[in-house]
Order: structure tokens, then sequence, then C-alpha cells
């Protein structure tokens, strides 16, 4: 199927390859950032728990649930990332002031340099296999994916964690 074929497909033939689009970029930006990853010891996983804790601002701190649905693992896999990083220091849990019974996940200094660290290295990888790709195209497909994102966050009105969480991280 060619390009132009694909623009005039409609319904779910359009979804399906919309959403094979996504899987194959999925796994082309994964392969780009691989080699960042490695070089500093870390999981796709692990990359994305720090880049969420630190896009957050200080104190870099949420709770292991609001984790697991923003990047769409199950809490089980959200269990097994964390431990591997508090066994580094590079996260620590600490009371959740609105809720004694439950903790809050928090980087640590070294948390914070290693977030840093990471998300700068895969940032580059990204850019660097982008590189090719115009801006324009780039600032289109964003804006377009922020679209599709917001229907779809509006239109199933519950964390997709609870549809189709991803395993194993």
């Amino acid at each position: 199927m060619t390009a132009d074929s694909e623009t005039e497909l409609s319904g779910e033939r359009l979804t399906l390859a919309l959403s094979q689009h996504v899987v194959r970029l999925q796994g082309l930006l994964e392969r780009a950032i691989a080699p960042a990853l490695a070089a500093q010891d870390f999981t796709a996983a692990e990359l994305d728990v720090l880049g969420a804790l630190r896009s957050v601002g200080e104190p870099y701190q949420l709770r292991p649930k609001e984790l697991a649905t923003r990047l769409l693992l199950t809490t089980g896999g959200m269990s097994n990332v964390l431990r591997r990083l508090e066994a580094r220091c590079l996260v620590s849990r600490v009371p959740n002031p609105q809720d004694g019974r439950s903790h809050n996940v928090r980087l640590t200094p070294e948390g914070v340099t290693a977030a840093h660290s990471i998300t700068t290295a895969a940032a580059a990888a990204l850019h660097g296999a982008l590189s090719d790709v115009p801006a324009a195209t780039l600032n289109d497909a964003l804006a377009q994916l922020r679209t599709i994102l917001g229907v779809l966050d509006d239109t199933l009105h519950s964390p997709l964690t609870a549809q189709h969480p991803r395993q194993g991280a």
C-alpha cells in the first residue's frame, strides 16, 4: 500500500493503519534510543519513570498509581521498575501527606541527576534519528497526535491502563 492510497482509507481500515504506523514508529524510536539507554544501564521503562518524575517539577514526586497510569504500565510492572530504581538510590518512597496509608515516589538528588542525564541522551538520540524529517512535518504530526490523544482521553473516560496496560516493564 502506498502513502497516497493510505490517505484515501476510511473507517476501520484507516484506524487500523494509524495504529500500525504508531506502533511501528514507537518501535523505531525505541531502537534509536537503545544505545543511549544501554550506555547508561537503563531500561526504557526506567527512562519513562525518571522522565515522568522529572517532568512534574520539584519535589519530583508522584503516587505509584499515577505513574503507572501516565506510563500505561500495570501496577506490578511499575513495582518492578521502582524496585530497580530504588536499589540504585535514584528514587525513594516518602509518606503521602494527603493519605498516611500510602506513599509517593520521589527522585533522590542522584535520581534528578540521572534523570537529566538519561533524558538528555535519549533526546539527542531521538533528534538524530528524526533529523532528516522537516521540522514542519514534526510540528504537524505533534499537533495531530495531541488532537487524537485528547479525543481518546475524553472518549474512554478511564485510564488506558485499565484496558491495555503494558506488561513486563
